[in-house]
């Protein structure tokens, strides 16, 4: 499930992702993300995993290559999980985004959104 933060404004996209990623909440992810690229230049993302269980892996390749197309596009990136997988992932996808991908524990939220909102 992909939850779209309140704090989502200008070239700032925030959201929570959940349970089950489908192929409908990376599509709506990719839509939200493009159009912020489109209208900014670039976007900031603070994506947070809280209780995700399962990434299908075509879904995870498709969004894979979306970053390796759009990774100069990206301002600040703050990933914010609890699991290590989450943050080894982060650490695989930081070399093709502009500003490289910084990771920071769910119990962290706030510092990853104060992080993410002082842009460059």
């Amino acid at each position: 499930m992909l939850e779209v933060l309140p704090e989502t404004h200008d070239d700032l996209l925030a959201v929570r992702v959940s349970g089950q990623l489908t192929n409908e909440d990376f599509d709506l992810y990719r839509e939200l993300i493009r159009d912020r690229m489109k209208r900014y230049g670039m976007a900031r993302l603070y994506y947070e995993m809280a209780g995700l269980s399962w990434v299908k892996p075509t879904v995870a390749l498709e969004n894979g290559l979306f970053d390796l197309v759009h990774g100069r596009e990206y301002g600040r990136v703050a990933m914010v999980g609890e699991k290590l997988w989450q943050e080894l992932a982060a650490r695989l996808i930081s070399p093709v985004k502009k500003k490289g991908v910084r990771f920071f524990d769910i119990s962290e939220r706030e510092q990853a959104m104060q992080w993410v909102r002082e842009g460059d």
